[in-house]
């Protein structure tokens, strides 16, 4: 029977894999294209990793597992708790497999925290992780590596806390990578497994603020890439790289290869505050305490909040007032990682909603407009590439929660990282785009017949691990990997059992105030909450 090793670089796009694969740098992953198929692999709508990876594990898109974005509001109230496993409100690939008794090696894959159980096999969660907190399944597998000499080190790579000190930033996440890969072969040699999945985010964190040593799509690419930073930059693939050949070297013959990214990357060199965007045109409003509180809530500042916080026992007791006067905003930014989405405040659905129902349409109509005309000032161009409403991209259970308008940004922008309302790019240089990678090698792989996404990893590894399908997901089944004989005869089998569906978290948070802080920190440091 065949296993299946996936191997996921986040954040890696083609435009920027090709140059370095021409150059010789990444001969291992030349080696797995020159056995397989390689083609784009589409992400979702938001691109964020918080909403692709739990479409990854679901094979749904956001509007069936519920996630759009890192953070998530407790019903009826403006407080806001980071996303975690609990809070993916479909059934996952974990629970198939563990059904079927298939070991599963599951190594940094976003969202899965807290490890759900039961669960066969061995995980080391990944995503941004509370300190103190179990982390693994089981729970004593820390000590087991402990005792090999090995460690897993959480977290880190926060580039934004390295701002314009790139060298600090690349040694850490060298470091750090390297920990884990020697983790990684450890348990590929000593663990039983059918599926070995590991995710690689140093590349999706050295992309975000530095894109502009390895992109060539980035204005200063030319003059830096073979600079002393440019080639440390190009290392950090390098070593990914190699990652590659020591896990493939661990495979058998009729094992399943996959090589994939969550999104893709695009440069910048102008940044949107999407929230002071909209306060520019009208639609939002601060409060007079965000000058006090605001800095509390980012860098030196927030550190020392925090600790008066520990000291004193507040969290969850008092909370620092409301950066937005809500009873002066008609709009406000709903995808706060990348700035993808904008939702009305709706009288009578948002607690606070000034937006009376009966006009939702025409103050939509209206800020849609406002938002896909923009023209920046500086360079005379429009940050916002394409524009929609939601009804127009989404249509599924959790539709209702999405937001009311959705946007891509144009080359060289990104819709987030900025503090004013638009403004040049400052340390970071790059963000995602919604074509990913994908590379596989196997014993009935062919070229892809149609273009292949990311909601299709799920139900393909659930397929050709020949594990039962508890709900039929939205993505389909790779014929072009598992093979047509062996599809065909599963789907003479297979049926959909729509009830199988795991809830989500409901009202309940799966983190503790001060351990929510702590992530948030955290989710700061790696850009996705200004």
């Amino acid at each position: 029977m065949s296993r299946v090793i996936l191997i996921a670089w986040d954040g890696a796009d083609w435009r920027i894999l090709d140059p370095l694969l021409e150059q010789g740098a990444l001969p291992n992953l030349q080696a797995l294209i020159d056995r397989g198929q390689k083609d784009v692999l589409r992400s979702t709508v938001p691109t964020h990793s918080w909403s692709a990876w739990p479409s990854f594990l679901t094979g749904v898109d956001p509007v069936d597992h519920g996630i759009y974005d890192i953070l998530e509001t407790v019903p009826g109230t403006h407080k806001q708790y980071p996303v975690t496993y609990k809070s993916i409100k479909a059934r996952t690939f974990l629970d198939d497999l563990t059904a079927a008794n298939k070991n599963m090696l599951l190594l940094d894959v976003p969202l899965t925290f807290p490890a759900p159980q039961p669960l066969a096999g061995n995980l080391l969660a990944g995503g941004v992780l509370p300190k103190n907190r179990t982390f693994t399944s089981p729970a004593d597998l820390p000590a087991t590596l402990a005792k090999a000499g090995l460690e897993w080190p959480i977290n880190g790579m926060s580039w934004t806390t390295y701002h314009n000190k790139p060298d600090p930033y690349l040694d850490e996440a060298y470091e750090v990578t390297a920990k884990r890969i020697k983790v990684s072969e450890w348990l590929m040699d000593n663990t039983e497994w059918d599926l070995m999945a590991s995710v690689w985010v140093s590349i999706d964190r050295t992309q975000h603020c530095l894109s502009n040593y390895i992109a060539p799509d980035h204005p200063d690419y030319a003059k830096n890439k073979d600079t002393r930073i440019g080639n440390k930059v190009a290392d950090i693939f390098r070593q990914a790289d190699e990652a590659i050949g020591s896990f493939v070297s661990r495979a058998r013959p009729d094992d399943i290869i996959l090589f994939i990214s969550d999104h893709g990357f695009q440069s910048c060199t102008r940044t949107i505050n999407m929230d002071r965007l909209l306060k520019e045109f009208g639609y939002l409003d601060f409060s007079a305490s965000n000058a006090v509180f605001g800095p509390m809530q980012w860098g030196p500042m927030r550190k020392v909040a925090r600790k008066v916080y520990d000291t004193l026992g507040l969290h969850g007791k008092v909370s620092l007032p409301q950066s937005i006067n809500w009873g002066k905003t008609q709009a406000y930014t709903t995808i706060r990682s990348t700035g993808e989405g904008v939702s009305l405040n709706v009288a009578g659905r948002e607690i606070d909603g000034t937006v009376d129902p009966g006009d939702y349409e025409k103050v939509r109509d209206a800020l849609l407009d406002r938002l896909g005309t923009f023209v920046d000032p500086k360079t005379g161009k429009k940050p916002v590439k394409e524009i929609y409403k939601r009804e127009e991209i989404f249509k599924g259970k959790y539709v209702d929660q999405a937001p009311d308008i959705l946007m891509v940004p144009a080359e060289g922008y990104s819709l987030s990282h900025a503090k004013a309302a638009y403004e040049d790019a400052d340390w970071v240089s790059g963000d995602h785009r919604i074509e990913g990678t994908i590379v596989a090698v196997g014993p009935n792989v062919k070229p892809f017949e149609s273009p292949p996404a990311l909601i299709d990893m799920a139900p393909t590894i659930v397929a050709a691990l020949d594990a039962p399908a508890a709900v039929k997901p939205t993505g389909r089944v790779l014929h072009e990997i598992v093979g047509a004989a062996e599809l065909k005869e599963r789907e003479a089998t297979e049926q959909s059992s729509a009830g199988a569906a795991i809830p989500g978290m409901g009202n309940e948070a799966q983190v503790t105030d001060t351990e929510a802080d702590e992530m948030e920190e955290h989710l700061r440091g790696l850009g996705y909450i200004e």
